[in-house]
């Protein structure tokens, strides 16, 4: 099921993926274990793979011009 969400909301949830790769990011830098280590960079990966496909979702309403219109729901 595809999710609807308007330019802000990816906006958002990609910012919250950029906040959330980098704070993992910064643990796994303190981590001692390599093993935990791994796990926890392998988290902040996914989080910045996730904001950059989100980020590609976000069509700004002026690049997206009339021929290509972005569904928006009605706050």
């Amino acid at each position: 099921m595809p999710l609807d969400l308007t330019d802000d909301e990816l906006a958002t949830a990609a910012t919250a993926c950029r906040a959330m790769a980098f704070q993992d990011g910064e643990r796994a830098k303190a981590m001692s274990k390599p093993d935990m280590r791994r796990q926890i960079e392998s988290t902040a990966q996914r989080f910045a793979q996730l904001a950059a496909r989100l980020e590609t979702a976000h069509i700004p309403s002026s690049a997206a011009g009339p021929s290509a219109p972005h569904p928006q729901r009605q706050s």
